[in-house]
C-alpha cells in the first residue's frame, strides 16, 4: 500500500511547489507591512527616505508600522507568528533575533527568521545629560566607581544592543550602572533631556540631534573606529575600554518564505539602498551604509548568534 501511494505523494509535492512558484512570480498583490519594533522616531527613519523606492520598484504600496516593546521583542514575534508570504516583513537591529529572546525567554530565535539583506550598520554612542556631574569618560567611570548603581543608562528596552553595549561597558571598566529600559531611543532620549537618566546608549542618528539642539554631552561611541561622520569623537577602545559592538539593521521575512520571494525583496531593498543620495542622506544622518545579501547577512547573524550567547551568560543577564 504505501509503494502505490508514493505516486500520489509525489505528486502533491510538486504541485504545491509549483503553486508556491506561481504565488512568488506574482508577487506582490497586495500592500507590504514593515514592522520596525521600535517606537517611532527612531529606526523607522533608516528606511522612511526609501518607503517610495520600494513601493515603485514592487507595484505595491510599503506601510511601516511600529510596534513597540520588549527591546524589539513583541514586534520580532509578531512577524515570527504571520503567514511566510511575504507581506508582513520586519526591519530591525540584529540584538532583536539575537539577545532578547536569550534575555526575556521568548519563544523564538535567530533560526524562526529568514534574513533578506542589510542596509545600515552603526556603532553605538553614549552620551550624558546637560548637567551631568561629569564631561568625559573617565570622570563618568571615576563616578561610577565612587557610587555603585549611582548613574543609571537608558536604552530602547532589555536585550537591545544599546542595552548589551552599556553592560559590557560596564564590565570593561568594572563598574556597575542602573540600567533603565525604555519602549524605544526617542522616549529614552526624551528622559534624558528631562534629566530623569544620568546616560544613554543609542545610534548616533538618533542621539546626535538632540546633541546639537539641546546641549547634551557625547562621551564616546563604540566600535574599533571612529566613523566617518563624527572624526571627533572618540571610541571607548581608545580610552583604554573594550567595546567593539557595532549593531547591523536589517530586513527579516518569517521563516518558510519561498525563496523567489525572499530573492525579490533582497534585488529591490539592496538597489534602492545603493543610491548615492541614501548614503548621503545616512552621511547626514550619522549612519554608515552597510549593503549585505541573504547570504552576508546570514553568517554575520549567525556569528552574533554565537557572540551574545556568550555575553549574556558571562554578564549574567538572564
Amino acid at each position: 500500500m504505501p509503494i502505490a501511494r508514493r505516486p500520489l505523494l509525489l505528486a502533491g509535492a510538486f504541485a504545491t511547489a509549483a503553486a508556491t512558484i506561481a504565488r512568488a512570480q506574482d508577487y506582490p498583490t497586495r500592500p507590504i507591512r514593515v514592522i520596525v519594533p521600535y517606537a517611532a522616531g527612531g529606526t523607522d527613519q533608516y528606511i522612511r527616505v526609501l518607503q517610495q523606492d520600494f513601493a515603485q520598484a514592487l507595484g505595491q504600496p510599503v506601510l511601516i508600522d511600529s510596534v513597540v516593546g520588549g527591546g524589539g521583542g513583541i514586534g520580532a514575534n509578531r512577524v515570527r507568528t504571520s503567514a511566510p508570504d511575504g507581506y508582513t516583513l520586519l526591519f530591525a537591529g540584529t540584538a532583536a533575533l539575537t539577545v532578547v529572546p536569550r534575555m526575556q525567554n521568548l519563544p523564538f530565535t535567530v533560526q524562526d527568521f529568514a534574513p533578506v539583506c542589510t542596509v545600515v550598520a552603526i556603532p553605538l554612542m553614549v552620551a550624558a545629560r546637560r548637567n551631568a556631574p561629569f564631561r568625559t569618560v573617565e570622570e563618568m567611570v571615576a563616578q561610577a566607581r565612587a557610587k555603585p548603581e549611582g548613574l543609571t543608562f537608558g536604552s530602547p528596552g532589555i536585550g537591545s544592543s544599546p542595552h548589551l553595549a552599556g553592560e559590557v561597558m560596564a564590565r570593561a571598566a568594572g563598574v556597575k550602572l542602573l540600567h533603565v529600559p525604555y519602549a524605544g531611543i526617542a522616549p529614552a532620549m526624551t528622559a534624558l533631556l528631562a534629566g530623569d537618566i544620568d546616560l544613554v546608549v543609542g545610534a548616533p542618528g538618533i542621539v546626535m540631534p538632540t546633541v546639537e539642539s539641546h546641549g547634551i554631552l557625547p562621551l564616546a561611541q563604540t566600535g574599533a573606529r571612529r566613523i566617518a561622520a563624527l572624526p571627533d569623537l572618540t571610541t571607548l577602545k581608545e580610552k583604554g575600554l573594550d567595546v567593539d559592538l557595532v549593531t547591523r539593521f536589517a530586513f527579516f521575512a518569517p521563516k518558510g518564505t519561498p525563496e523567489p520571494i525572499l530573492d525579490r525583496l533582497q534585488q529591490v531593498f539592496l538597489r534602492a539602498a545603493a543610491a548615492p543620495s541614501y548614503a548621503e542622506a545616512m552621511r547626514r544622518a550619522y549612519n554608515d551604509v552597510l549593503l549585505q545579501d541573504r547570504a552576508e547577512l546570514a553568517a554575520a547573524l549567525a556569528e552574533e548568534d554565537r557572540m551574545s550567547e556568550r555575553l549574556v551568560r558571562e554578564l549574567g543577564l538572564r
